[in-house]
């Protein structure tokens, strides 16, 4: 009698488990952010960051069963830092870099993203390579990477750039003629120039890949995340989403 009732409790407690990690397996929801100003990838409205980053990635996470909000955590410098802590686990959209690679793993590419050279409508330049960039004073944002060959050239210093805190800063300064160019993302800098800047080219493309924190349970999961994005990309729901934005 002792025994059935000492089995009874145990296959309780055992039930009791089981069923509080459904519980809380049901209703994990996953914090996903990013860029503030980086259109139409990833941007700030409201409380959000919304566009074909939150989008693509809430999507993956919807096909897992799984929860996603998105909110605005702050400037794409402390994206990073909560990322690097554990306290969001998701970057929706940034480019593979060394540094980044210390604190985050990345999912398979899923977004081309060009990089052009914006400059004073009046300006000549017309720059084709990175190298084209040497000798001349270039704007960049704080905390942006523009894919590693050119970040190893600011690094470097090869160079001679100056950091502002948002595109518009860049654009106002070009204007004032404080810089020669502004290094910024080709789609997003065409939503925020001003009159009297141009697109002077494209030097280099980027891609895009979805971050997943190293110190969040749900980087286990990036296989699942991976498998979903081929599928994504084969059945043109990547592009279909895209095309929401462009």
């Amino acid at each position: 009698m002792k025994k059935s009732l000492l089995f009874a409790i145990i296959a309780s407690l055992i039930f009791l488990i089981v069923c509080s990690y459904a519980i809380t397996t049901q209703e994990q929801t996953v914090i996903i952010s990013g860029h503030y100003d980086w259109k139409p990838v990833m941007w700030q409205e409201g409380s959000e960051i919304v566009g074909i980053g939150p989008d693509v990635v809430k999507n993956v996470f919807n096909d897992m069963g799984i929860k996603s909000n998105s909110p605005y955590v702050g400037s794409w410098e402390q994206v990073q830092q909560k990322a690097r802590m554990g306290d969001i686990d998701i970057v929706v959209a940034l480019y593979k870099t060394e540094e980044r690679e210390e604190y985050l793993y990345f999912s398979d590419p899923y977004v081309v993203d060009p990089i052009s050279v914006f400059v004073k409508e009046d300006n000549e330049f017309n720059p084709q390579a990175k190298e084209d960039l040497l000798g001349k004073k270039g704007i960049v944002t704080v905390g942006d990477s523009y894919g590693q060959g050119i970040d190893d050239m600011i690094t470097s210093k090869m160079l001679d750039v100056v950091e502002v805190n948002t595109p518009q800063e860049a654009f106002s300064l070009l204007n004032e003629e404080g810089a020669d160019y502004f290094l910024y993302s080709t789609y997003a800098g065409e939503r925020s120039s001003f009159e009297g800047t141009r697109d002077a080219g494209i030097i280099a493309e980027q891609y895009f890949y979805i971050g997943i924190s190293k110190n969040s349970p749900i980087a286990e999961k990036l296989p699942e995340i991976n498998r979903i994005l081929e599928e994504y990309k084969q059945n043109g729901i990547i592009e279909e989403i895209s095309s929401r934005y462009r």
